[in-house]
């Protein structure tokens, strides 16, 4: 470290440890979990989205029959059988999201491993030479 940089007060606080190889790898490591949980949010957005999409055309075709229905009756079941498929569509979509969420959750887990070793592999390998 030249002596402007060891005198300026944004200089780190850190001893002069070889972190060249470190911190890149850890950088790359960052980055890549930082794309993985992109990719995540934008998975979990997509599967949102279709299942709003889905809903709102059964909510406009549930209005269309019920404005087309010519007794009161028919109006009834199909209110109560709207709702009944609106309920089962929003639990099934729930236990989809939670499926989504876990897969996601392990592959996360299986990444961080991965990095950690690569990590630790290089640590190690440093402190031998």
């Amino acid at each position: 470290m030249s002596k402007e940089i060891a005198g300026s007060p944004l200089a780190p606080c850190l001893p002069r440890w070889p972190m060249g190889v470190y911190a890149r790898t850890m950088f790359l490591s960052m980055a890549r979990i930082q794309a993985a949980t992109l990719q995540s949010m934008l998975r979990c957005q997509i599967e949102t989205l279709t299942f709003v999409e889905g809903r709102s055309k059964q909510h406009l075709k549930f209005w269309e029959e019920l404005l087309a229905a010519d007794y009161a009756r028919d109006g009834f079941d199909l209110y109560c059988s709207f709702w009944r498929n609106t309920l089962r569509d929003y639990s099934d979509e729930a236990d989809r999201m939670a499926e989504i969420g876990n897969e996601l959750a392990a592959e996360m887990v299986k990444r961080t491993r991965v990095e950690q070793e690569v990590l630790t592999n290089e640590v190690a390998t440093q402190m031998v030479m």
